[in-house]
């Protein structure tokens, strides 16, 4: 693309560089970047984990699509309620309707590829033209949360980052806590909902 910036040419590096990790911010000021160059992309806030490390959710569709996202929020809204959208008028909707995919990357922080493979697939989603991704985004919203644990994320990449600053660095090789005293289990947080992960990932649900 001559207008919408890759990752080598924004944090200078390519996504997935050996022994190179991204810490979120540098995730996150990647998927703004492409949104400022491209009318396909479309960054919102989901809310703060518990150390005010913000968590993104990134739109990629079609330039109409990203332009009146309102419109299919509301159209996908009465889709899910039945009790107030009658078959005949989920039928008329339904054409007129795209459905979404959701891709979440690095909710297990050892777990590190997720957020790299996250910010290429963004860039390739906006820029490419071949037939198969226009076919994704004019028939569907591609929703992406490239780090959901931003806290466990951030001491991964330092832990990680260490020893390749300073080779005798006395660091640990793993992680005790993630977030605020959790770590495997985050993911099956959804049963308590105490995590501001889980939280903010249901309320944008």
């Amino acid at each position: 693309s001559a207008t919408v910036p890759t990752p080598l040419q924004v944090n200078g590096r390519i996504a997935g560089a050996p022994d190179v990790l991204s810490y979120p911010e540098e995730v996150h000021a990647y998927m703004r970047a492409v949104e400022k160059a491209s009318p396909r992309v479309k960054v919102f806030t989901m809310g703060e984990s518990e150390e005010g490390r913000e968590m993104l959710l990134v739109a990629i569709s079609d330039e109409r699509t990203i332009a009146n996202l309102d419109e299919y929020r509301a159209r996908l809204a009465a889709l899910a309620d039945p009790r107030r959208t009658s078959e005949a008028e989920a039928e008329r909707l339904i054409p007129q309707t795209k459905p979404i995919y959701w891709a979440t990357g690095a909710i297990h922080s050892p777990e590190t590829g997720s957020p790299e493979m996250l910010m290429e697939l963004v860039y390739r989603l906006a820029v490419d033209e071949s037939a198969f991704v226009r076919a994704i985004r004019d028939n569907m919203i591609v929703f992406i949360t490239p780090v959901v644990e931003p806290d466990g994320r951030a001491k991964q990449v330092d832990i990680h980052m260490a020893r390749r600053k300073d080779p005798q660095a006395n660091v640990p090789t793993s992680l005790l806590w993630w977030g605020r005293y959790v770590a495997h289990d985050n993911n099956r947080d959804g049963v308590a909902m105490g995590l501001k992960l889980s939280q903010h990932i249901t309320r944008t649900f």
